[in-house]
């Protein structure tokens, strides 16, 4: 491990299993050296405090959540299928390193205290990746949002607030991804144009 570049994933990767085991008050710089196998002092060649830390690895979980975003719009197959896969870039990701931990309303607290900026920027990309997508799927007659007087905006805003709440009740990962499908199959299929039916 001697570039820095693997020094700080091996920070960032040992920072995120203790984040979500200890939370993020009870882990040290020293829990973090020592998980990632490093000296203390190395540490701090890539970061000033465990805040920084915090946020580099907030960054961090974010480009993983575009890219990913990115790749499931430009997926092929049913809508609905590719919008879980949109949404599971973004709430799946949260899902599987935050709210599985014991500590997760901690460390939201700790995001929302020392990353906020970073999420609100990026809800706004992920929101403009899910809106064009509907308005593809809508010029691509997949979609008919009119049809209950709704535009991409308010779909888009509808899907995330389902997955907000399948997020916040769902008991484990398994139950997590079910019922986030279900919930985009339910909305999907009432905006789509039924077999034999005209679009406007």
């Amino acid at each position: 491990m001697n570039s820095p570049k693997k020094k700080r994933a091996a920070i960032l990767d040992a920072a995120l299993k203790l984040f979500s085991q200890y939370g993020y008050r009870r882990t040290s710089i020293d829990d973090i050296a020592r998980a990632a196998e490093i000296a203390k002092g190395t540490v701090y060649l890539s970061f000033k405090s465990k805040e920084e830390i915090f946020r580099a690895l907030c960054e961090s979980l974010i480009e993983r959540t575009e890219l990913a975003a990115k790749i499931a719009r430009a997926s092929d197959g049913p809508i609905d299928e590719r919008l879980v896969a949109v949404l599971e870039a973004k709430f799946g990701l949260l899902f599987e390193t935050v709210y599985r931990s014991a500590h997760a309303a901690e460390l939201m607290d700790s995001k929302n205290r020392l990353s906020a900026d970073l999420f609100a920027q990026s809800g706004r990309r992920y929101m403009k990746v899910l809106r064009e997508m509907i308005e593809e799927a809508t010029r691509a007659g997949e979609l008919t949002p009119s049809r209950m007087d709704l535009d991409a905006d308010d779909l888009a805003e509808m899907l995330v607030a389902a997955a907000h709440g399948v997020e916040n009740n769902a008991t484990n990962p398994a139950r997590y991804h079910r019922r986030l499908r279900e919930i985009v199959r339910v909305i999907v299929a009432g905006l789509s144009v039924a077999r034999g039916e005209v679009r406007a």
